[in-house]
């Protein structure tokens, strides 16, 4: 999927004009390479159109966030104060990022993620 692609889709899904969807897209992809672990975030960046890749943050120890606090600190990267809003745009953003994933990266990425953060991609979670 290419960048343009992926902002305009988000921008679709969460009702988002281009710079916000920009910023949603930045904010959840930053927490989302935080909270995995290894080199997950670097597989999943590569996976990424490449002008992707800065936001995706790499910690090799990976944060240990349930979905309420991964929402959470979406909610203060992304500068947005309402949960819903929040929850919606990760909803947008994720669900987005899993079309762009092939299927191996894609459960890789679940295997390291609670129920509620995988639910948030709207995805069947890939089970073995």
């Amino acid at each position: 999927m290419e960048y343009e692609q992926m902002i305009a889709t988000v921008r679709k899904r969460a009702g988002l004009g281009e710079n916000e969807a920009v910023r949603s897209v930045q904010a959840v992809l930053s927490v989302l390479g935080e909270r995995l672990a290894g080199q997950e975030a670097d597989h999943l960046a590569a996976q990424l159109p490449d002008r992707l890749d800065a936001s995706v943050t790499r910690n090799p120890q990976g944060r240990r966030w349930d979905i309420g606090e991964f929402l959470k600190h979406v909610g203060d990267r992304e500068q947005v104060a309402d949960a819903d809003q929040v929850r919606q745009h990760a909803q947008a953003v994720l669900r987005t990022v899993a079309e762009a994933l092939d299927d191996d990266q894609r459960h890789d990425l679940f295997a390291q993620l609670p129920g509620g953060i995988t639910d948030l991609f709207g995805v069947p979670t890939p089970r073995g």
